[in-house]
């Protein structure tokens, strides 16, 4: 993930300093896997996946960090990974 965001950044530059400071707080942060922008770019969103027992702290330390660095807050929405993608229904034809 972190590569894939290297990417978007530097090939297509749809970053921007925000994203890249989240990604960067994330990257030095052994309780996340992985992070990454997603949507739209141009101030878009970032998808990081923290270890479940470090929820809260990476929460509170990146919102934290966040409105030091930018003087404003950040909006976090936690999601529960699902078991991806199955038949919903059957159909035989």
């Amino acid at each position: 993930m972190f590569k894939a965001h290297e990417g978007l950044k530097n090939n297509y530059r749809v970053s921007c300093a925000e994203l890249d400071f989240f990604i960067d707080m994330a990257r030095s942060d052994d309780d996340v896997i992985g992070a990454r922008m997603m949507g739209g770019g141009f101030g878009g969103c970032t998808i990081n996946i923290v270890k479940a027992e470090a929820i809260h702290r990476v929460e509170k330390e990146f919102s934290r960090r966040y409105l030091e660095q930018f003087g404003r807050q950040c909006d976090i929405q936690k999601v529960i990974l699902s078991h991806g993608a199955t038949i919903v229904k059957k159909t035989t034809e």
